[in-house]
């Protein structure tokens, strides 16, 4: 499994492909369950999974900021698609990093049709952690709710959780629930083409104090971790997604107002929010009373989530049932699934 890899549709069809950026678990895997998102399978669609968890993962130098990510991924992507018009998306974080990537594009002078969050908050309004030790306790509590959410393996019989590298080509392996011969019958990664080519923030922050000071390296961080990190027994996959949980919480929660959006400068592009409408997870213990923490809960209950709609072509939010950190879930999919496939379907 690549950077990109192509979920469903026809690559060379003269749709504009759907790019979908991974939350915050960095893995694109849950976006295989979602049904077609056009008339007979044709629009290609393309999840983004982080390089941590592709071959060579160990060796990746995770990037210093969120815009820095987005800019990574526009590399990737404009691999697969050279020029405009661009269909971005994302879930959670990866709805945070495609709008970085939409202002990035829009600047170039390149049309963006579309920027589609399922449940992304505005970044920008994000407060820093007060210090080292809240940033691993909400990265700790992230990665079990990740985990228990599912989608990241095969749902009968229960099994070990796989890393995307370790499933085999057959696609019905992965989840009898997302194969219903919409898709792909083996994992394709744009680049091995025959043609040419988003948890909650419900947090523990402080929204006074500087960002948590950065690790020079991986094993500076598992050294400075809690004692299950450095589990013998642990899979590979969750190591990588634990660090790329801790290390994604460091990005969002480091991005400053002004970063994302230019004061005066309006975006050329729409923008849909899909809006989960279920309670965001509160947070428990000692933070619960912490100011940044009433101030991300609030942000996460709101309609619009703090996204000015003034500052896109267009922008809607529309109400979806499923919860935050299981939206990917089966019962929840098919409505997410129509959702979407809305969002895209008058687009060329």
């Amino acid at each position: 499994m690549d950077v990109i890899t192509l979920l469903q549709g026809d690559e060379a069809s003269c749709l504009t492909p759907l790019f979908l950026i991974h939350p915050i678990s960095g893995v694109a895997l849950p976006f295989l369950r979602l049904e077609s998102l056009s008339d007979y399978d044709e629009r290609p669609v393309y999840g983004i999974t982080s390089p941590i968890h592709c071959p060579g993962g160990e060796t990746f130098k995770y990037p210093p900021s969120l815009e820095a990510l987005a800019a990574l991924y526009l590399r990737e992507i404009r691999e697969v698609q050279a020029e405009g018009p661009y269909l971005l998306g994302g879930w959670s974080m990866g709805g945070m990093v495609a709008m970085f990537m939409a202002q990035m594009l829009d600047a170039m002078g390149e049309e963006v049709l579309k920027v589609i969050m399922i449940d992304s908050a505005n970044p920008e309004v994000f407060p820093s952690f007060s210090s080292p030790e809240e940033h691993r306790e909400f990265a700790k509590a992230t990665f079990e709710r990740t985990l228990s959410a599912g989608g990241l393996q095969p749902d009968e019989p229960p099994s070990p959780m796989l890393s995307p590298l370790d499933y085999g080509s057959d696609v019905d392996d992965l989840d009898p629930l997302v194969c219903s011969g919409r898709y792909s019958p083996t994992w394709r990664s744009a680049s091995s083409s025959s043609t040419t080519v988003a948890s909650s923030a419900s947090s523990i922050f402080d929204p006074s104090s500087p960002v948590s000071p950065g690790y020079e390296s991986d094993f500076d961080f598992y050294d400075d971790c809690d004692s299950d990190c450095d589990d013998a027994d642990e899979p590979d996959f969750w190591r990588q997604m634990r660090l790329h949980v801790h290390h994604g919480l460091e990005l969002i929660a480091g991005v400053e107002p002004g970063q994302l959006f230019v004061p005066g400068q309006r975006s050329n592009f729409d923008a849909v929010l899909v809006k989960c409408t279920s309670e965001p997870v509160m947070v428990d213990g000692r933070y619960a009373d912490d100011e940044g923490v009433r101030l991300i809960q609030t942000v996460m209950r709101e309609k619009a989530m703090r996204w000015d709609p003034a500052q896109f072509r267009s922008f809607e939010s529309i109400p979806f049932s499923g919860d935050h950190d299981g939206a990917f879930q089966p019962q929840y999919v098919g409505e997410l699934s129509a959702i979407l496939r809305e969002c895209v379907e008058d687009l060329d």
